[in-house]
């Protein structure tokens, strides 16, 4: 969908920051522009309080409608497309494109999925139950209203009562079942913050493998997620051995998602949009252009219904698909 030439973000003075002057504010606040940034954007109108332009030295005060109008803005490619499995008064399910984040991320305001949602479907309280990597697609449950998120979160386990992915991962996976039980957290000695680590005082995290098919140099998976910690399906197939291909963060030492990271911040500086600074030998080294990991199956049972019905998708990223049809499926 076309990204405006304009954006507005509006942001809400909390009590604890009350008091601040507005360039501290905007520092503390968003952290993903430099002070002298804030204070250039400042002097030149683009920052405004309840609708008044205003001096950087000026204090907040609780409740002020602090408002950042971007101009020229522009955000990297994201897909877009997603089909509607299931609707009715309280719910939405839908399969969602892998490359798209759930949320807005430090470069993507206007294209996030939920935003994608509410704008296609005019449901503009739509919220996601659940949550799935930018890179991983498939099938994502969506409450129609705040109200119906709220009753229905806090049992989630009620309602998605099972949650199955396909993964193809590198090398022979060599059990056809596989019970995992590592438990999972971020290290503190990890450069890589984001990444998970089998860790004694982890969270206990339980995924179920079922291999279902193989081919040349790689195996295709089920994964059933028991528990639903963060990367965890991605980190347990690489602590096994068998990372899924086109996983960066989890290939190769997590070498090219620095280096990524790395491209990105260069192209920023320069101010450039950046997005695709891996090579062809980059992806080739990790298994793929796309992350190999799709939410495929899900098993629902509202309260209202009177038993579970099982609902499926198969829009597969193009590589994967090809993978899944060409290798030898074994049950």
């Amino acid at each position: 969908m076309a990204v405006p030439k304009d954006m507005y973000f509006e942001s809400e003075v909390s009590p604890d920051q009350s008091g601040l002057p507005l360039l501290e504010y905007l520092c503390l606040r968003f952290k993903y522009r430099t002070k002298a940034d804030w204070d250039n954007l400042i002097q030149k109108g683009f920052i405004t309080i309840n609708g008044n332009q205003i001096d950087g030295n000026c204090g907040v005060i609780k409740g002020d409608k602090v408002v950042y109008h971007m101009a020229d803005y522009k955000e990297p490619f994201v897909p877009t497309d997603f089909k509607i499995l299931f609707e009715d008064e309280e719910f939405l399910l839908v399969s969602k494109p892998a490359g798209i984040p759930i949320h807005h991320t430090g470069r993507i305001f206007y294209n996030t999925f939920t935003s994608v949602i509410r704008r296609k479907t005019h449901l503009e309280t739509a919220t996601p139950m659940h949550r799935l990597d930018r890179d991983t697609g498939g099938i994502l449950l969506y409450a129609k209203y705040r109200e119906t998120a709220k009753r229905f979160q806090k049992n989630l386990d009620k309602i998605l009562l099972h949650k199955y992915y396909i993964a193809i991962v590198k090398g022979k996976f060599p059990h056809l079942h596989y019970d995992c039980n590592f438990p999972l957290g971020e290290s503190p000695t990890d450069e890589i913050r984001v990444r998970m680590h089998h860790l004694p005082d982890g969270k206990p995290s339980r995924t179920l493998f079922k291999k279902i098919g193989e081919g040349d140099g790689y195996t295709i998976l089920e994964a059933e997620l028991i528990t639903g910690r963060k990367h965890q399906i991605r980190a347990h197939l690489s602590l096994l051995g068998n990372p899924i291909l086109g996983d960066v963060l989890y290939n190769c030492n997590g070498d090219y998602y620095k280096k990524r990271i790395s491209l990105l911040e260069e192209a920023k500086e320069r101010g450039e949009l950046a997005e695709d600074v891996l090579t062809d030998e980059d992806y080739q080294a990790v298994g793929g252009k796309f992350q190999m990991l799709y939410a495929y199956k899900t098993v629902i049972q509202l309260p209202y219904w009177n038993s579970p019905r099982i609902f499926e998708a198969n829009d597969y990223p193009s590589s994967m698909k090809s993978l899944i049809e060409n290798g030898k499926i074994l049950i």
